[in-house]
């Protein structure tokens, strides 16, 4: 489970915030990818999985994910 601390901390990270402004316009799929690059280029560290996880829950409450994590809509 996150904690808000944990994520509040992980995505003020400054290299977080660039990678995630880098998302804006792309379809989920694209999205989706990206995420999985991240994680992996990062090597699945906790801080890694918080900002992944957090960004997923985003999407989820955006309407492109449905709650379990499938595509529900491409943008």
């Amino acid at each position: 489970m996150l904690t808000k601390p944990e994520i509040m901390e992980a995505i003020a990270d400054p290299e977080w915030q660039k990678f995630r402004v880098s998302l804006k316009g792309e379809d989920t799929v694209a999205k989706l990818g990206a995420l999985c690059v991240w994680q992996a280029a990062h090597k699945y560290s906790r801080k890694s999985v918080v900002q992944v996880e957090n960004y997923l829950n985003a999407l989820k409450r955006g309407g492109q994910l449905n709650v379990d994590g499938t595509i529900k809509r491409e943008r």
